[in-house]
């Protein structure tokens, strides 16, 4: 199995709906109210439920709703509609509480400061989380000695290596010991030889061995192939498929052919070539 035993679920999408404003053009646009210029709906009814010590999987292109999902569940957007439910407690606006349960990466973070060491770093989004001063001391201890960062916490930001600063963005949403971590694209801009490690990283050390929940939002089919055993695949805000990678993986193969990989299944069915393939999508 490629993640940990599963618990029962401990996050429930509802029908998430999410729209924004669509962009205008020209200076008069901007003059206009939102309701002029309709809307753009970034998630279409989306569902699922995702069990706990397990890697879920978020699968699509760019513009399919992966990062705005991860923002509405990490209660950074409000939806237009629907139910974002975390560990029995429901979503609400700015609710600090619920944020405790989440932790968020993002293979594209921009938030540290390059002239900074790391552990000033960690130490400033400590304090942002509430930690107290000795807390937050040791829980960067703990933290850089679980990634391997322990050498290079008193390095600064702007030495580090593109792999050292995907650990570094892992350790900041590891700071509270969060129940569940949403990954945003974690090995995007990673060469093989360091985003294996960082996935087995992820299966083994934080979901095996200590119990977290991963979402994976991810365009890497093969990193899917890997880590995920649940998955739902997104196209332009809808779901394309929802449940069990080795159910989709069987019927693919059986419409497309024994050699299709997970990529192969995606193109078929957002091109509407391979419908019959999420006859079980839910």
């Amino acid at each position: 199995m490629p993640d940990g035993t599963s618990r029962g679920p401990v996050l429930e999408i509802v029908d998430l709906v999410k729209e924004f404003p669509r962009p205008g053009r020209g200076l008069r646009s901007y003059l206009q109210p939102g309701w002029r210029r309709g809307k753009v709906r970034a998630l279409d009814g989306v569902s699922f439920c995702v069990s706990g010590g397990s890697i879920f999987g978020i699968l699509g292109t760019n513009g399919a709703g992966k990062t705005t999902l991860l923002r509405i569940i990490m209660n950074l957007l409000l939806p237009t509609s629907g139910k974002v439910t975390v560990m029995g407690r429901e979503l609400e606006r700015n609710d600090y509480r619920y944020r405790r349960q989440l932790g968020m990466a993002s293979g594209e973070e921009r938030s540290f400061y390059w002239r900074l060491t790391g552990r000033r770093n960690l130490e400033f989004f400590a304090s942002l989380q509430g930690l107290e001063r000795r807390v937050a001391s040791r829980r960067i201890d703990d933290v850089a000695r679980l990634l391997g960062l322990e050498e290079n916490l008193d390095v600064p930001f702007s030495d580090y290596s593109a792999g050292m600063r995907q650990r570094m963005s892992l350790a900041r949403a590891l700071l509270h010991d969060p129940e569940i971590l949403l990954l945003d694209e974690p090995t995007r801009s990673l060469s093989p030889e360091t985003a294996l490690p960082l996935q087995d990283f992820i299966r083994r050390r934080l979901v095996e061995e200590r119990g977290k929940t991963v979402l994976l939002a991810t365009q890497d089919m093969r990193e899917a192939e890997r880590l995920c055993r649940e998955l739902v695949l997104l196209d332009r805000g809808r779901i394309l498929y929802a449940g069990p990678l080795d159910e989709l993986m069987e019927r693919g193969k059986g419409e497309l052919g024994e050699d299709a990989r997970l990529e192969d299944i995606f193109v078929a069915l957002v091109g509407g070539g391979g419908s019959s393939v999420a006859g079980g999508a839910r």
